[in-house]
């Protein structure tokens, strides 16, 4: 069995892995990674690998490995590289790329959805742009929808985190925010697809590539979107899986 981790800002999310398939998966705030082991029965029946991916604070990551290191069992994580599973990496370092932005766009590749926008929206919103010919042509980070609240309610007097609902005529101070959040996000991965778009045509490709969402704010944000796009809630664990199992290709380190 193998386990797959992907740590982020705020939480750690998990999955297990059996012959290239989904067994279980489940999620935990950092806050509470002390207790991921025995949270998540691996106590119980220990992973034969655990392949992550890590984009947190370094404390995080070594609470990880001390855990497993206590089965074990050791940690590998994924790097960012110039290729992999197909995909192309066209950032300037390409190993300066999010490993979890990396990893859902190689999934999204995998799943056959490019060109894509593929929107990872955590405790920030990462819009990445996936061509037709499998090529990361770069992308957008603005915050996230409670990072969003949280700047305001730090630098603007009067102001809380205490949003309410959006809303197409805000009419309160709660509704403003979460309609002013929710808007400048859609905003960004609509600039996003528009700029695809313009690219793609330029080689007289037409097609309109879609949006895949993923991460804890998604849901909130398909809503505002056109009728066609989708949420992957597993898009960035099932690409970890997919660099670890191509490592030939693409080296992992320890």
């Amino acid at each position: 069995m193998l386990l797959v981790l992907d740590i982020g800002n705020t939480r750690l999310k998990w999955a297990r892995f059996e012959a290239g398939t989904i067994v279980s998966r489940g999620a935990i705030f950092l806050a509470e990674l002390e207790h991921f082991i025995e949270r998540a029965g691996l106590h119980q029946k220990p992973p034969v690998r655990v392949v992550g991916s890590h984009v947190a604070n370094a404390a995080s990551k070594d609470r990880i490995e001390r855990q497993f290191a206590a089965l074990n069992v050791p940690v590998t994580w994924v790097s960012s590289t110039a290729t992999a599973s197909g995909v192309v990496n066209s950032y300037d370092e390409p190993t300066r790329l999010g490993t979890d932005r990396w990893a859902a766009t190689v999934a999204a590749w995998k799943r056959g959805l490019a060109p894509c926008i593929v929107a990872c929206a955590g405790t920030a919103l990462t819009v990445d742009q996936l061509d037709e010919r499998g090529i990361f042509l770069g992308g957008a980070i603005v915050a996230g929808y409670h990072a969003m609240l949280g700047g305001l309610a730090g630098n603007t007097a009067a102001l809380s985190v205490d949003a309410g609902e959006w809303t197409a005529q805000p009419t309160n101070t709660r509704d403003a925010l979460a309609t002013g959040a929710i808007d400048a996000m859609v905003g960004a991965i609509e600039h996003g697809q528009a700029r695809l778009t313009q690219r793609l045509r330029e080689r007289g490709v037409t097609q309109v590539p879609r949006i895949i969402l993923t991460g804890g704010s998604a849901y909130r944000l398909l809503a505002h979107l056109p009728a066609g796009n989708a949420v992957i809630d597993s898009l960035v664990l099932e690409g970890v899986y997919l660099l670890a199992e191509s490592v030939t290709e693409f080296p992992l380190r320890v």
